[in-house]
């Protein structure tokens, strides 16, 4: 569903997003293959080299041989398994990251996933309290549609002392939650 608010915003290209992030953040570029995605891997690696990006971006895809391909032609950038459901042995695959949906992640594939040598990466995480609780099992980063609110999450619990953040995650286990729209300002 289309929020009114937003009904007459296009998805931006992917230069525009590479021209927004450069020099303020990174970026994860998810491969969507939709029939249109001749030599997509090539086009994608064009365009990140365009901007000198390279040490800025890592590329994903639900698709293996995608993940696959893309360390093949750039083997230097970050590439990851974007994975919608917990088949088989995540840490096992080829990739520098598996980025999973966050009712996936656990302590114990967190800790598989490190032991393996690679990142895990949580979607989507807008909740600051299950941003939090993410963080409290040692996940390597989120993807979340509120990045500021991400930030400042990340930098309120790193001030914390370990008993509040053990109480913090007591109260999200036990089913706290937090009415994020009345947090919300208008940044991205």
């Amino acid at each position: 569903m289309v929020r009114a608010e937003y009904a007459d915003q296009r998805t931006p290209t992917l230069r525009e997003v590479l021209k927004a992030a450069k020099g303020k953040s990174k970026v994860i570029i998810e491969l969507k293959y939709y029939g249109h995605d001749v030599d997509l891997e090539n086009r994608v690696a064009a365009i990140v080299e365009e901007f000198g990006m390279e040490k800025d971006i890592a590329t994903m895809s639900l698709k293996y041989p995608a993940v696959q391909k893309m360390k093949a032609l750039r083997p230097d950038w970050r590439a990851g398994v974007l994975a919608a459901t917990a088949v088989g042995d995540l840490a096992g695959l080829e990739g520098d990251f598996v980025a999973v949906n966050a009712g996936m992640v656990t302590p114990g594939l967190v800790r598989r996933v490190h032991d393996a040598g690679k990142d895990i990466y949580v979607w989507t995480v807008n909740d600051p309290l299950q941003m939090s609780s993410m963080a409290s099992m040692g996940v390597d980063g989120l993807i979340t549609d509120r990045p500021a609110m991400a930030r400042e999450v990340l930098r309120v619990r790193a001030e914390m002392e370990p008993g509040e953040r053990l109480l913090l995650w007591l109260a999200t286990t036990f089913g706290l939650s937090v009415d994020t729209e009345a947090m919300r300002d208008a940044s991205p």
